[in-house]
């Protein structure tokens, strides 16, 4: 790719990003900016002008340097946030709730849900495999299991769900966002969660909300605190997009596929490549710059927008050799960006990934013709939610 032209840009002014409608693949070049452009300025889809940051290094510095706050979106401004303190602050008010957290997601407790969750992913494709051909991989997995292991994870009654999933059905649409009925869904939600912490402080279970709960005495968060903290560990959860886009990749590098299923040992090592090498949107949070700075040769100034782009940072040739090949064999070096970096790395990081691992474990090892039912190229990609993601998958078997 020919240099960008920063004269032109100025004059210009910055391109508008995404440079192309998302259908499942990074465009070739966004991927060369990696390392030829790594920052440089575009225009967001709601016109806000923006800091794009794509190498490896520099993504990180984005994700996890106090200097770069997680505002909500169309703040311009670090200010401090009155009421509860949630997971989506910055600081001492962050850290406090996330101690909390993770106190509650140690790796004993999430082993303890590997039985349960292959348990709902057996049904799930036990109902596929009942009804007819093709299936939909997203209806009938996909988007059905986040949902009930979120659902186990926090403790929700199963006589309580269908009211629970109407109210979480628009948390992470674009469309609904900030409408009055969401608003009116998510008081309900709070108030709803509020009820749940009354309930397990007097008949606790082996679920999150009752291990906060109990703990209450060793830590200072009050309800309405752990009622956010429920929430962001819902927003986190609710969408594992990275199931149906690995099956993709394997659908579309067939010589893997057959290594996967010939050695099915491999598929933690397959799991992580597909969370690396995957992408699932060409958008990610926006953050602020609370002071100005220099980010790799490029002066910002305070109170301007950056986004920092995990998967391309995971396409850095100079942290993954050949970056853009998918390889399940691969042992990188660094970690992968794909669960963030940071104070805020994803909380639910080995449930997310335990979710990928055993669906794809039990549709190749249930499934063993399991095949794309249209065209790769025809799969058509989702551009109403948060993070994107495949709108329907037909498959066959």
């Amino acid at each position: 790719m020919p240099d960008v032209d920063h004269d032109l840009t100025v004059n210009s002014g910055p391109r508008p990003y995404p440079f192309a409608p998302f259908t499942g693949d990074l465009p070739a070049e966004l991927l060369d900016m990696v390392v030829s452009d790594p920052v440089s300025r575009v225009r967001l889809p709601d016109g806000r002008a923006a800091w794009l940051v794509l190498s490896y290094e520099h993504c990180c510095t984005v994700l996890a340097d106090p200097r770069f706050s997680r505002l909500p979106l169309g703040a311009t401004v670090v200010s401090g946030a009155a009421g509860p303190r949630e997971l989506n602050m910055d600081g001492p008010a962050h850290a406090a709730v996330r101690r909390v957290g993770s106190r509650a997601f140690t790796a004993r407790r999430i082993a303890t849900f590997r039985p349960r969750v292959r348990r709902l992913v057996d049904g799930l494709v036990d109902a596929m495999l009942a009804g007819p051909r093709p299936a939909d991989l997203v209806a009938g997995l996909v988007a059905p299991l986040p949902v009930h292991v979120v659902c186990d994870v926090l403790g929700v009654p199963v006589a309580d769900r269908p009211r629970f999933y109407a109210w979480i059905s628009g948390l992470n649409s674009i469309t609904a966002y900030g409408s009055a009925d969401a608003a009116d869904a998510q008081a309900e939600l709070r108030s709803y969660l509020a009820g749940q912490l009354a309930r397990k402080r007097a008949e606790p279970g082996d679920d999150l909300l009752s291990a906060w709960v109990l703990g209450q005495d060793a830590h200072e968060l009050v309800d309405a605190e752990l009622v956010e903290l429920a929430m962001g560990v819902l927003l986190g959860g609710l969408e594992i997009n990275s199931t149906s886009a690995g099956l993709r990749a394997l659908f579309q590098h067939p010589e893997q596929l057959a290594k996967l299923r010939a050695a099915p040992e491999k598929l933690p090592a397959a799991t992580d490549e597909i969370l690396r090498y995957t992408a699932v949107s060409s958008m990610f949070r926006v953050q602020v710059v609370r002071e100005d700075l220099t980010l790799g040769g490029v002066a910002m100034r305070a109170g301007e927008c950056v986004m920092a782009l995990p998967w391309a940072g995971n396409r850095d040739p100079r942290h993954f050799p050949d970056p853009n090949v998918f390889d399940i064999d691969r042992t990188p070096s660094v970690p992968h960006l794909t669960f963030g970096f940071g104070p805020h790395f994803c909380l639910g990081t080995a449930l997310g990934r335990m979710q990928v691992e055993l669906s794809l474990g039990v549709l190749l090892d249930r499934m063993p013709e399991l095949a794309p039912a249209v065209p790769i190229e025809d799969i058509p990609w989702r551009h109403d939610r948060m993070n994107g993601g495949i709108a329907s998958f037909p498959i066959t078997w």
